[in-house]
């Protein structure tokens, strides 16, 4: 008869005389630390996340119209509810809540997948609370569920200890890409030019957006590499297909699929390309470019900047949208939503952040040589860690564009948004000049607080030639040689004429001609290592 867990042996505790030594006894129990203060963060999500939702239903369910908390409030509530509760998702390891969540990511990603179904359907479908049509659905809960879900499958996937279980969301997250890549790409051959081009200006763009979220995932946690390497494959060669399509469709005679289906189709299947090609590829450059864009996130640093960025852009289009709801704004309307001082501001801050520790690190830690005993050379490091910088700095622009795209469903009235994709080319040189700048002061020094001092004045030196020209208005001819430099040369005058739709590739000259110098520059302080 087995002894109840209650009924413990009497402990000896009879004094141990000199010679005797201490009784052996069991080991302990070895119990798994639990994640408290994350599971006290998913609660008061849960509770704020109720409450949101709460708030928002209220005037629809009692058709109240005063409330203690406002829709608006409610929405902001639930949202912070969300993210308290997915950070408890990426923390937390115990069986039961992670099938909780991988449930739940599952039923918001299959929630977005039959709202995309039912967007093909025209007319109102929904009467209460507010009238919507199918692409609405799909826009205001289909799109949020399939980000959602994409995050709580990484955080299930990434704690999950059955290999079954995991290779199953795997399976299903790769399933899910290939869908909406190869739905969009079969939309575009068998419809007409116009449908087309509404097509990719709207769901398709997202669908590619999302394709490429899940891929990637698909590929990153694939525990056999020949499946990840065969999807890799794929994704190259539906961005090889896409660009093939768009250049056919645009260039037949009688089209007018290139403006805005083409330049979408082409812009979004070259990324494909690219992405593909830069996880196939073994060159050095893409190698240490990947490895040095994955440290990004590996940080702190690249949430804090993004945070940073949603935060700022949220202010500007607050601001933007009660202007233009005030006053009647002339095209080109993006022009007064990114133009102003608040950008410069933040593009002095962000750029000495993004490029402090790109070797200073390395020189502190002294990997840098341990880096260089691989087959890498100097400026295949240098390049690397620049085309690294070079795409996440490009990348912490998406969500002010994000914010754009709500503007065009919510308000439901069409803007020109071409002097967006001409100020994302200007940024672009600009951000490489400035970035190749950060790298060549971060070669310097071994400290990341002084390499990011002196990118600072150097992005301050780079704006000075802006209120140079400004104070010596009056002083020097217009058009003249000091005044055409002094504008060729500041990246604020280039910002101005990119948001105009007016930009030149002489414009650009000077940018990456500074990118080119001091990318240069970087590798001769690395191969002067050797001198010494």
């Amino acid at each position: 008869m087995s002894t109840s867990r209650a009924i413990k042996p009497k402990r000896d505790d009879t004094q141990l005389k000199e010679w005797e030594s201490i009784p052996e006894r069991a080991p302990s129990l070895e119990v798994d630390d639990r994640p408290l203060f994350a599971r006290i963060v998913a609660r008061v999500g849960l509770f704020l996340f109720v409450l949101g939702v709460l708030a928002m239903l209220a005037p629809a369910i009692w058709s109240t119209r005063s409330a203690a908390i406002s829709p608006a409030w409610g929405f902001f509530l639930g949202s912070l509810g969300v993210v308290m509760l997915t950070f408890h998702n990426f923390v937390e390891r115990d069986f039961q809540f992670r099938r909780i969540y991988a449930f739940v990511g599952i039923g918001l990603v299959l929630l977005g997948v039959i709202l995309r179904i039912v967007a093909f359907k025209t007319g109102i479908l929904v009467t209460k609370p507010i009238p919507l049509t199918g692409p609405e659905l799909f826009y205001y809960f289909g799109v949020p569920g399939l980000g959602l879900g994409l995050v709580l499958l990484v955080g299930v996937i990434r704690n999950e200890t059955d290999i079954f279980f995991r290779n199953i969301l795997v399976k299903f997250t790769g399933a899910l890409a290939a869908l909406m890549i190869g739905a969009t790409i079969l939309v575009c051959c068998y419809v007409g030019d116009v449908v087309a081009s509404n097509f990719l200006a709207g769901e398709g763009a997202l669908l590619v957006v999302f394709g490429v979220l899940f891929a990637l995932t698909y590929i990153a946690q694939e525990l056999d590499l020949n499946h990840a390497h065969y999807a890799s494959l794929g994704l190259g060669g539906a961005g090889l297909v896409g660009v093939v399509l768009g250049l056919v469709r645009s260039f037949w005679p009688e089209s007018v699929f290139f403006v805005p289906g083409g330049i979408i189709l082409i812009g979004a299947s070259l990324g494909l390309l690219l992405i593909g090609l830069a996880i196939l590829v073994d060159w050095p450059i893409i190698v240490l470019a990947r490895r040095e864009l994955a440290a990004y996130f590996y940080s702190p640093v690249a949430y804090l900047v993004i945070l940073g960025l949603v935060v700022i852009g949220w202010l500007m289009f607050w601001f933007f949208v009660d202007s233009i709801m005030r006053r009647e704004t002339p095209e080109p309307i993006v022009g007064e939503y990114i133009f102003g001082l608040i950008p410069v501001i933040m593009q002095i801050f962000l750029i000495p952040a993004i490029t402090m520790r790109l070797l200073s690190e390395e020189t502190r830690s002294g990997t840098l040589e341990v880096l260089l005993t691989a087959p890498v050379n100097e400026i295949s490091v240098v390049l690397g860690k620049f085309f690294a910088c070079w795409m996440f700095y490009m990348l912490c622009w998406l969500p002010w564009w994000l914010y754009l795209v709500a503007l065009r469903f919510m308000g439901g009235e069409e803007f020109d948004y071409r002097p967006v994709l001409s100020f994302m080319v200007a940024q672009g040189a600009v951000g490489a000049g400035l970035l190749a700048m950060g790298l060549f002061f971060s070669s310097l020094t071994g400290n990341q607080i002084i390499a990011a001092v002196l990118t600072f004045v150097g992005v301050m030196a780079h704006l000075a030639f802006y209120f140079m020209k400004f104070l010596l208005r009056g002083r020097i001819e217009e058009g003249g040689v000091v005044h055409e430099a002094l504008t060729f040369v500041n990246f604020f005058d280039l910002w101005q004429a990119a948001l105009a739709g007016t930009i030149a590739p002489r414009h650009l000259i000077f940018h990456v001609s500074v990118a080119a110098f001091f990318v240069f520059t970087s590798v001769k302080i690395l191969e002067s290592r050797k001198w010494k």
